[in-house]
């Protein structure tokens, strides 16, 4: 009766945050190959029979002693993955410490766990916010959980703790799933560093373009067949071929290469520009197209919109973009995490419901040390910046090999220099590509080959909706005094973290995620500094207001 009483206080204090986990509990049968042994310091320890071992999963002699030495091997806090649950030992100092803004177990054999709850009291440990528990699961669930859930500009860093004994029972699961957070990590710190830098220009630029974006009525009609001109050196060799398809397509040209079509009197349809930097003008200055739509990212830089009356703002994966998309006015979405406009034009053809999309200029490397097409901005940029001891090519040479990890590939026709970035956004747009409606086809270059998986399952393209946006519902100005309310009422923040989150309703934290990648910035300005967590979201807090009250003139 006691163990009973035991097991549903802790499945009770599980299920507040894990009831599906709870469920499978009730449900399962307790492991035969674990039992316990008291500790020299009478604290039961779970120990488990493996290739006719018993293995102990903490320390014998004092297991309290022991987990404060891994709580003491954490160091600057943050977001803590540990491999092994076991009694939990090893993980109760970290509880006592404000700074760990995230837990999450990952372990193996849910009877092991059946087991160890009907004999431990975890209740006060599994009731805990900052604590999630992963049993049994796949990989892909395991990565799934981690993109969607760590987040770096508010949770710090990524730190790992293996139960040795643990680990040791179950080395393939446990390798596999550290191999496959390696690859994780990898992406979120793309992501991440793109927030540290781009952050705030990100909202400041959004915040810029809601009075723009409100009297914009620019609608993109359906497109059968869709020509994506891109800035890579190839497009020079490729032009007869587009010359040739354009009388019976629609032209979609990136802001890079806009400038060489134009070079050539190529008048585009229209011009797509994800950018958020101000160097995004000079694709412009050779002028603009008249009559040419120019589509926008909610965040660009709001001086484009005085290129031309014909500007579409769409929302992209920006968190204050998705806000103003819900609860203002609703903007088509382009996909951009490709982290290059050629992808983010890609998606724009399939949301034309585009059935053929021809790419041009999809080099993604750099042949015969080439960087952009000939027309595009870098050559009078780097012409007006030549001199007798410093001529223009060797502006192209400092250009390319600024990169630390620039690799020389050998071709049939001479050669190419790749980056990690260029064949990490040709990576993103193969896999972008197998949920494209539309047949893709990369005309030969030059540069690097792209893999096209066409999916036979694919719905079949919509050539009947019009790209448009929806009404807004109030003036920009009194939605920005309103948001701007919301972030004045934001709860006082409180370390750790993921305990103040929790007590929040999804409203409050709705506001808080528009300011997570302000955040971002933030956390790498202080990152040496003894700054909380909770100190850097009041300083994201007061920025956001100064920022908004700009605007309002407040």
């Amino acid at each position: 009766m006691l163990t009973n009483s035991l097991f549903e206080r802790n499945l009770l204090s599980l299920s507040l945050r894990h009831k599906d986990l709870s469920v499978r509990l009730s449900n399962c049968n307790k492991s035969d190959n674990t039992e316990f042994k008291d500790s020299k310091t009478g604290l039961p320890v779970p120990m488990i029979k493996y290739n006719g071992r018993d293995f102990a999963l903490h320390s014998l002699f004092d297991p309290i002693k022991e987990g404060k030495r891994y709580s003491e091997s954490v160091h600057g806090g943050g977001y803590i993955v540990i491999f092994g649950m076991g009694a939990c030992y090893h993980i109760k100092g970290l509880l006592d410490r404000n700074d760990i803004n995230g837990i999450l177990i990952i372990d193996k054999d849910i009877t092991v766990l059946k087991a160890v709850l009907l004999s431990i009291d975890l209740s006060d440990i599994l009731s805990d916010a900052r604590i999630t528990i992963l049993i049994d699961e796949t990989i892909e669930s395991i990565k799934d959980f981690l993109l969607s859930s760590y987040l770096p500009a508010v949770m710090g860093d990524f730190q790992t703790i293996y139960l040795r004994s643990r680990v040791e029972t179950e080395k393939n699961y446990f390798n596999a799933i550290g191999d496959s957070i390696k690859d994780i990590l990898d992406a979120l710190s793309d992501d991440y560093t793109v927030q540290t830098w781009f952050g705030k220009k990100w909202f400041i630029n959004s915040l810029a373009n809601l009075e723009a974006a409100q009297n914009s009525t620019t609608i993109i009609p359906p497109a059968k067949k869709v020509l994506i001109a891109a800035a890579g050196p190839s497009l020079d060799i490729q032009l007869d071929d587009l010359i040739k398809r354009r009388r019976e397509s629609f032209l979609i040209s990136t802001d890079t290469a806009l400038p060489s079509l134009m070079s050539h009197s190529i008048k585009p349809d229209l011009v797509i520009s994800i950018d958020c930097q101000q160097i995004t003008y000079h694709h412009f200055m050779a002028g603009y197209p008249e009559d040419v739509p120019l589509v926008l990212d909610l965040a660009s830089p709001s001086f484009l919109t005085r290129l031309t009356d014909k500007t579409f703002f769409f929302t992209s994966g920006h968190p204050f973009s998705k806000y103003i998309n819900r609860n203002w006015r609703q903007f088509p979405f382009i996909d951009t995490s490709g982290g290059n406009v050629t992808h983010a034009a890609l998606s724009l053809a399939d949301s034309l419901g585009a059935a053929e999309i021809y790419l041009y200029g999809t080099d993604f490397s750099y042949p015969e040390g080439k960087s952009y097409a000939r027309g595009t901005y870098i050559y009078p940029y780097f012409g007006s910046r030549a001199v007798r001891t410093s001529g223009i090519d060797s502006n192209f040479y400092n250009f390319l090999h600024r990169n630390e990890n620039i690799n020389l590939v050998k071709t049939d026709y001479g050669f190419r220099y790749t980056t990690r970035p260029m064949l990490s956004y040709r990576e993103r747009l193969e896999k972008f590509s197998i949920n494209v409606r539309g047949k893709i086809i990369p005309v030969p270059g030059q540069g690097e080959k792209l893999e096209i998986v066409q999916n036979t399952n694919k719905p079949a393209a919509n050539f009947t909706s019009f790209f448009s946006a929806g009404k807004s519902r109030s003036s920009w100005y009194d939605f920005l005094e309103n948001y701007r309310k919301k972030i004045l009422e934001l709860p006082e923040p409180a370390d750790p973290l993921s305990v103040y989150f929790s007590m929040l309703d999804f409203t409050v934290t709705d506001i808080w995620t528009t300011l997570f990648p302000i955040a971002a910035v933030y956390r790498k300005k202080y990152r040496n500094s003894n700054f909380s967590s909770s100190e850097i979201l009041r300083k994201v807090r007061l920025w956001a207001l100064e920022a908004t009250g700009i605007y309002l003139n407040k």
